[in-house]
């Protein structure tokens, strides 16, 4: 599966300029230090462009900081002993170890899939519910009890704790932790 990340698509000099220019760098720094001409500075910039679809070097450099930041928090948040999610247009798009473990889903399988089909039936009225009144701004209780599907089609009750509406690939997306109910 190809990565959907900006900074996956970048080759290594690529990668060098770009670390380069958050470094402040101009171009005749960056001529130096990577390339011998400035046209190959600008050849180079013009495919990083390309490659994050942004219409500026700015807009490029902190579209690839923010992936940066958003990775970081990406491997943290997946050594957590809670469960944790990040659900965006109604779509898992993050799950880390402990989530995984208590559904049984592989990663592949469940980043990508419907909420709706990774809750209970009998908790997808609730879920969604609540999922679009965070998702405008509507308060509701901080926790819940609801009941997840696993992959093995076993339902488990679950208690589902809100942390906030975070910005994720650059769209609003619900993060929240997913603890087996006791």
């Amino acid at each position: 599966m190809e990565s959907e990340w900006k900074w996956d698509k970048l080759d290594f000099t690529e990668r060098q300029v770009v670390e380069l220019l958050l470094q402040g760098k101009s171009n005749a720094a960056i001529c130096s230090q990577v390339f011998l001409s400035r046209a190959r500075v600008q050849e180079c910039i013009k495919r990083i462009l390309i490659k994050t679809g942004a219409d500026s070097t700015r807009a490029a450099i902190v579209l690839l900081v923010e992936e940066r930041e958003t990775r970081t928090l990406l491997r943290v948040l997946d050594q957590a002993t809670d469960g944790v999610g990040i659900v965006q247009d109604r779509v898992a798009k993050f799950a880390n170890r402990a989530l995984l473990e208590i559904s049984g889903y592989d990663l592949e399988e469940m980043v990508g899939t419907p909420l709706m089909e990774l809750i209970a039936p009998r908790a997808r009225d609730l879920v969604l519910q609540r999922y679009d009144q965070r998702m405008n701004g509507i308060p509701f209780p901080q926790s819940y009890k609801f009941s997840i599907l696993c992959k093995d089609g076993q339902e488990k009750d679950a208690l589902l704790s809100y942390v906030g509406v975070i910005q994720y690939r650059g769209r609003p997306a619900l993060l929240a932790t997913i603890v087996p109910a006791a």
